[in-house]
C-alpha cells in the first residue's frame, strides 16, 4: 500500500492538478493523507470536491510546515510513504519508478524539473542546481534530501517519529535519519514538476539561509543530538 502524505495551507491555486497527478497513479487501496494546517481560502473545498475516497483529510496542528508534514506522516498507513507538497505536479511514472528504486533502498530521492508558476519546465532540474549527496557529514553541512522528491519505507518511521521539537525541516531531519540508519540512494529521473511561483514554503536549493552562523552551528548540534538519540528507538 502506498501512502502519499500533502501538507497544505491556503493552496487553492495550485492543488487541484497536483491531487490529479498524483491519483492517477495510485491503486484503489492506496491514499492520498492530507494534513490541512488551517486554510482560509477554498483548499478543503477543491480536495472535497474531487470525491475521491482515497483522499483522506486531517486537522493539522497549526504549528507551520514541518509539523503539518508530521501530522500526514502519523496518519499514513502505507508500506511506501511518499512527500508531497501542494503546489508541484507530479510526472505520470514518478510512483512506478520511485517503488522500484525502493526494493533497492530504504528512501529514495529523485531529481526534478524546475518549472514556472504554469508548470512548465525551465530546462533546469535540481540537480543542475546542486550535485546530491549523501553521508551523515554531508547532510549535516548540505542537506540534498528535498521531501517533495522523497518516498520511503515505513520501517524509517520507528526512528524519524516523533520529530524532535525546533527542527526547521521535516526533509532536512528524515535524510540525517536515513543517512545514519538506513539504506539511500538517488536517482536521476526527473520525476516532477517543482513549481516556482514566488510564494513557495521552501526555497531552492541555493537559496541563502537567513539563520546567522551561530544559529546554524547550534541548530547542527541540536540535530546531532537528537539523531544520535534514536539509537536506542
Amino acid at each position: 500500500m502506498i501512502s502519499v502524505c500533502m501538507a497544505t495551507y491556503n493552496g487553492e491555486r495550485y492543488v487541484k492538478e497536483q491531487v490529479s497527478s498524483i491519483l492517477q497513479q495510485l491503486g484503489e487501496m492506496d491514499e492520498l493523507v492530507v494534513s490541512d494546517d488551517g486554510s482560509t481560502d477554498s483548499t478543503l473545498q477543491v480536495l472535497a470536491s474531487l470525491q475521491d475516497p482515497r483522499i483522506k483529510v486531517f486537522y493539522g496542528p497549526r504549528t507551520g510546515l514541518t509539523y503539518n508534514f508530521e501530522n500526514a506522516i502519523k496518519n499514513a498507513s502505507g508500506d511506501y510513504i511518499f512527500l508531497s507538497d501542494q503546489d508541484d505536479v507530479w510526472e505520470p511514472n514518478k510512483v512506478e519508478r520511485m517503488v522500484a528504486a525502493l526494493q533497492d533502498a530504504d528512501l529514495v530521492i529523485s531529481d526534478a524539473w524546475i518549472s514556472d508558476e504554469n508548470a512548465v519546465s525551465t530546462g533546469k532540474s535540481l540537480y543542475d542546481l546542486s550535485t546530491p549527496h549523501k553521508g551523515f557529514i554531508h547532510t549535516m553541512y548540505h542537506t540534498s534530501y528535498i521531501g517533495c522528491c522523497t518516498a520511503f519505507k515505513r520501517s524509517l518511521l520507528q526512528k524519524v517519529l516523533p520529530f524532535p521539537p525546533h527542527i526547521v525541516m521535516h526533509d532536512y531531519w528524515i535524510g540525517l535519519i536515513a543517512d545514519m540508519y538506513y539504506k539511500t540512494t538517488f536517482i536521476p529521473d526527473k520525476l516532477m514538476r517543482y513549481r516556482r511561483h514566488g510564494s513557495n514554503a521552501s526555497a531552492l536549493t541555493t537559496g541563502k539561509s537567513p539563520l546567522s552562523l551561530f544559529q546554524k552551528l547550534e541548530y547542527r548540534f541540536w540535530l546531532l543530538m537528537y539523531s544520535i538519540g534514536r539509537w536506542l528507538k
